[in-house]
């Protein structure tokens, strides 16, 4: 029979050493230290997780002449007047199979310059979607980027760098990939082309009026997207489309809150809008989330006061803010950030009312 645990209930004596002196030494090598040792997993403090990504199983086909949104016949498609941008050959790689790799990577670097321009002729849009989403998080709402591809997988990026970055609830910037995880790391097919899968996935997040749903489609037609958008738009969200392509005949119906369709032209790899339209995407959710969060005070001058500083290299970042805005030694701040468990703003108003 084997002998029963015997478990210690005596608590441990807590430590009264003064602050101060446990923090008492000017050893650079002794902050480098201890920074390390908050690296490891017994170290506790209060982490935020990264945002998971949103997906959903595809819904089964339904018989044909029942689902109307995959009906290429159906008046509510939203339709292209004429060839999108990202779809037309550029006329300057015409030659690229037979260029120099160095005429090359200046045609590239060439083409890739065009896109700030091309945004900041958007830029009064660019700055309604901004306040929309301020507005959304204020009143308790939440983001969600939607997309397919490169698009949905732009679209997870950002939302996960939000909880790190800007120390956000898990639900506030979403990313839903039409495919599922799965189409992060290779093509799920036929899975753009699923409307109704767009729209059960904005209908199993129970999205409202307070939300803001961002659909990404380069070309702007993507079945999956309008289905999102379409459902987003029936539970009164606001709505934005993001593409590349100005030539688009939508129906009434399903005309978003904001439409941002710069015209990028063509690739320099016909189609490839994992090119200019993936960096024209990534810019624009850098500027929707970063200055969103700016105005929600999640930064101090050009500081990220809210970060998670989860390993090394960002609890070195956290002493560096926390010294910058307080002008204490790094010791200084490191003894007040362990105090507030990493929390920055905390280590920061700690530091200013001594």
């Amino acid at each position: 029979m084997a002998k029963p645990r015997i478990v210690s209930t005596t608590k441990r004596k807590r430590r009264n050493t003064p602050h101060s002196k446990r923090f008492a030494t000017t050893s650079a090598h002794e902050v480098a230290k201890r920074l390390e040792c908050a690296a490891s997993p017994r170290f506790r403090f209060p982490l935020l997780a990264f945002h998971p990504i949103v997906w959903h199983p595809l819904p089964q086909p339904m018989p044909p002449g029942r689902n109307k949104t995959r009906n290429p016949k159906d008046s509510r498609l939203v339709k292209s007047t004429k060839p999108s941008p990202t779809e037309q050959r550029n006329p300057r790689s015409s030659n690229l199979d037979k260029m120099s790799c160095r005429d090359a990577i200046r045609l590239m670097l060439s083409e890739e310059s065009k896109v700030p321009k091309q945004l900041l002729a958007e830029s009064h849009r660019i700055e309604q979607v901004v306040q929309l989403i301020v507005r959304a998080f204020r009143l308790g709402g939440r983001l969600f980027y939607v997309g397919a591809g490169t698009s949905g997988r732009l679209g997870v990026l950002d939302a996960s760098e939000c909880p790190p970055t800007f120390r956000t609830p898990r639900n506030m910037v979403q990313g839903i990939i039409a495919g599922g995880k799965a189409a992060l790391w290779r093509s799920v097919e036929g899975a753009e082309d699923n409307s109704a899968a767009g729209q059960q996935a904005i209908a199993s997040n129970h999205v409202n009026r307070k939300d803001v749903v961002v659909g990404i489609a380069a070309s702007g037609t993507t079945p999956y997207v309008w289905g999102a958008l379409s459902e987003a738009k029936k539970r009164c969200a606001t709505t934005v489309l993001l593409c590349f392509n100005p030539f688009l005949k939508i129906p009434r119906q399903l005309l978003p809150t904001i439409l941002l369709t710069p015209n990028l032209g063509p690739e320099i790899l016909t189609g490839s809008t994992r090119l200019k339209a993936g960096t024209a995407t990534k810019l624009l959710l850098n500027i929707f989330t970063t200055l969103a969060m700016a105005r929600l005070g999640k930064v101090m001058s050009n500081l990220m006061v809210d970060v998670n500083p989860s390993n090394t290299k960002l609890r070195h970042r956290a002493v560096r803010i926390v010294s910058e805005l307080t002008k204490a030694d790094h010791l200084s701040a490191l003894g007040a950030l362990e105090k507030a468990a990493w929390n920055v703003r905390e280590a920061v108003a700690e530091l200013k009312g001594r």
